[in-house]
This record gives C-alpha cells, sequence and structure tokens, in this order.
C-alpha cells in the first residue's frame, strides 16, 4: 500500500472525498486494510447525511447493502429505511427489529470494490448488473431510481 494516494489513517470523512482519484487496485487496497471498514461506515453516513426527501416523493422504503469482500470474505450489510421523508441507517441490522414494516424493499448485493467505484462514477451500475457483478433482489425499475435519492456521484 505504499503506493497510496491518500492516508488510510486519515479521517475517513477525507478518504471518502478523494475515493474517486483512487484505481481500482487502490480503492482495493484501502478497503481492505484497517481504515476499509470506516471508509465504508462513513460513505454510508453521508448517503444518509445527503437524502434527497424530494426525489423519493412519499415513498416509505427499505434499501439494503449487502457489500461482500471483507476481511475473511465476510459481508456487511447497511439499511437506508426511508420513511416520511427521512432517512435513517442501520448498520448490521438485525431481523425484526421493531421497525414498520417498508412500502417496498430492496437488497442491492455486489462488493464492496464494485460499490464504491459506481459511487464514485468509474463503473456503471447498470453494466455490472447486466453482467451479474451487482445482484438486485426486488423491483428492478424501483432499484434504477432509488440512488438518485442520494446525493452522490452517478453515471451519466
Amino acid at each position: 500500500m505504499s503506493d497510496l494516494a491518500v492516508d488510510p489513517t486519515a479521517d475517513p470523512a477525507k478518504i471518502v472525498s478523494g475515493l474517486s482519484a483512487l484505481s481500482e487496485r487502490e480503492i482495493s487496497d484501502l478497503l481492505g486494510g484497517p481504515a476499509g471498514q470506516g471508509v465504508l461506515d462513513e460513505i454510508f453516513r453521508q448517503m444518509r447525511d445527503t437524502f434527497r426527501p424530494e426525489q423519493a416523493q412519499g415513498e416509505n422504503a427499505l434499501v439494503r447493502f449487502a457489500l461482500t469482500g471483507g476481511p475473511g470474505g465476510s459481508t456487511r450489510t447497511y439499511e437506508l429505511r426511508i420513511v416520511d421523508g427521512t432517512c435513517a441507517l442501520a448498520t448490521e441490522p438485525t431481523a425484526g427489529s421493531g421497525a414498520a414494516p417498508a412500502d417496498r424493499a430492496l437488497t442491492i448485493t455486489t462488493d464492496r470494490v464494485r460499490f464504491v467505484r459506481v459511487l464514485t462514477g468509474q463503473a456503471s451500475g447498470a453494466k455490472l448488473f447486466l453482467t451479474r457483478k451487482i445482484k438486485i433482489d426486488g423491483d428492478l425499475k424501483f432499484g434504477g431510481k432509488v440512488m438518485s435519492w442520494f446525493g452522490i456521484k452517478q453515471d451519466d
């Protein structure tokens, strides 16, 4: 990791802001290192904090991200629950957590490097879906629009 373009010991928010300048290999090294989990946690905090309720237009939804490729082959799950124009984040949610059921539910499964590459505009989510590198469980049309609810970089 000596050629890494960001300092892996830096604040995760600063690392996230520099992700688009990294190569796929550098993203992989970063996410596989000691700062990786903090970087992913910060990405999801930023997604929650940049939620655009006007884009969701009254939807009540549960969007779950299952990110594979963690330490020891682990999967880490994040949930963004959209209710009445607000967005709540849960990390490693448990089944039956007492939350009201969502009108729509969607699970997006991919590895953490591909997820970051899509968010930074380095990869096309649609192409990765067509090549089965991203799996969507739920309404595909809904899945195509849900990412526009967050103030994150999108493919053109």
